[in-house]
């Protein structure tokens, strides 16, 4: 199981990945050559944006649990 900290490393890794993969699709868009280059890279920015979107309700998910779980021992210590 990912930890929220291992999470938040893939979540930056792979918005990294897809800012240089912006900078490749914009320096050879331009191109005529390179169309079927852009396409290819232009679904591989799809699939690490679906990515993204995953991992982020993920960590969302662990944020809320932890404040769950965090609220609920309070109750039952009977601090709130």
């Amino acid at each position: 199981m990912v930890n929220g900290l291992q999470l938040l490393d893939l979540l930056r890794e792979t918005e990294n990945k897809m800012l240089h993969l912006h900078r490749a699709i914009d320096k050879v868009s331009s191109e005529p050559d390179f169309k079927e280059t852009v396409s290819v890279l232009t679904v591989v920015v799809r699939d690490y944006q679906l990515q993204l979107d995953k991992m982020k309700q993920a960590l969302g998910a662990l944020e809320i649990n932890t404040a769950q779980s965090a609220s609920q021992s309070n109750h039952a210590q009977g601090t709130h």
